[in-house]
């Protein structure tokens, strides 16, 4: 009988789970997406939940991937969280737009190191639903796990993407320990380093994922690397998820600073059980094509 790995034991969970959660549908508040030159994302299932297409936007040039950020905040706009879950998101939002719709047409999935920190942690599409979805568009069954890392304390030695052979691992970091990194997961080949200066450039590191054939990149936190790729101009689209209570450490929104510059595209309102968690899309600098 053929060995079940740890990771393939965490996909059939996470894919079950998906699958078996009772998923509330949206409504549309406000679709001003006409004309923006925006890619339209879904096939039957995820319209008839989500009241019709998921957007992104096209890659800018050809030197940077597309990059989008995606939050969950509690209603008063905080985002950190001991358990995300206490922010009021809601289920639909994990496993249809957090999980699902905003990784679809994913390259890369990019988090800071105090996100992906924890050892069962792999960034991907799990309901089949999506699966399905991703693969049609001619997606690989995963997206690349990026991670930014200022210390390089990662759980190489439990964590699941560190030590799952086909996955990609990208870890963007500082000049400083860049070589201790490399020395670090020398007998992992399937974890690339990528030397972004000092202090990191994520530019620099979104030109180099760029040249590895990474077009598309969902970033999911934490606001520490949200702020910086702010600050860079490296953000097109944000998907924003309000919850209707209150939650969270106070005083702490997606970006650290001024807040940036969006025009809202998109909104919907869930329903049923979820009712009061709103989910807008944003353009960061919008303005129409």
């Amino acid at each position: 009988m053929p060995t079940v790995t740890p990771f393939e034991r965490y996909a059939k969970r996470k894919a079950e789970l998906a699958a078996a959660t009772k998923l509330s549908g949206f409504y549309t508040v406000a679709n001003e997406t006409a004309g923006r030159g925006l890619i339209p994302i879904g096939n039957g299932w995820s319209r008839a939940l989500f009241d019709g297409d998921f957007y992104r936007s096209e890659p800018a040039d050809r030197t940077h991937p597309v990059v989008s950020l995606v939050f969950v905040r509690s209603r008063s706009g905080n985002t950190i969280a001991a358990d995300p879950s206490t922010l009021g998101g809601g289920e639909t939002d994990k496993h249809f737009i957090y999980e699902g719709l905003s990784r679809v047409d994913a390259d890369a999935v990019m988090a800071g190191a105090g996100t992906a920190r924890g050892e069962r942690m792999v960034f991907s599409v799990w309901h089949p639903e999506l699966v399905a979805l991703r693969l049609a568009r001619g997606h690989p069954r995963h997206p690349a796990q990026v991670i930014v890392t200022g210390r390089g304390d990662l759980p190489f030695e439990s964590g699941l993407m560190f030590n799952e052979p086909t996955l990609r691992v990208f870890l963007i970091t500082r000049s400083l320990i860049a070589d201790l990194l490399r020395e670090r997961v020398r007998r992992r080949p399937w974890v690339e380093v990528i030397d972004a200066g000092d202090p990191v450039s994520l530019d620099a590191a979104l030109r180099h994922l760029h040249g590895k054939g990474i077009r598309i990149v969902s970033a999911v936190g934490g606001r520490q690397t949200a702020s910086a790729l702010l600050r860079e101009g490296l953000v097109r689209d944000v998907y924003l998820t309000t919850s209707p209570i209150e939650g969270g450490e106070p005083n702490t929104p997606f970006y650290e600073g001024s807040p940036p510059p969006l025009t809202r595209v998109l909104a919907k309102a869930a329903t049923g059980a979820e009712a009061g968690v709103r989910f807008e899309h944003f353009l960061v600098d919008a303005a129409p094509v």
